[in-house]
């Protein structure tokens, strides 16, 4: 289980509404980008990804599911991970 309340990054497939999705989960303070401590670099994630600097990878699961219920689209695949250490081009 992903408990531990950190960095996390969501990336997912939709069967539609991708935008809607974006923006629903942007709202719960998801971003398309994520910076290095110390860096003025912007690093732009994957258009079916998103960061989140305060968030558990359940929290960011339950959050996707929420959205696309909401939404009534498809989740047709996704994964969250804590994300405390990577490296980003």
């Amino acid at each position: 289980m992903g408990t531990t309340i950190s960095h996390v990054v969501i990336s997912y497939d939709v069967d539609r509404l991708h935008t809607q999705v974006k923006s629903s989960m942007e709202s719960f303070g998801y971003k398309t980008n994520f910076s290095f401590s110390g860096s003025s670099k912007i690093y732009q994630l994957p258009n079916t990804s998103l960061w989140h600097g305060s968030k558990s990878s359940d929290q960011a699961m339950d959050d996707l599911k929420k959205t696309c219920n909401g939404l009534r689209v498809t989740l047709e695949k996704a994964i969250a991970v804590k994300a405390d250490e990577f490296v980003g081009i």
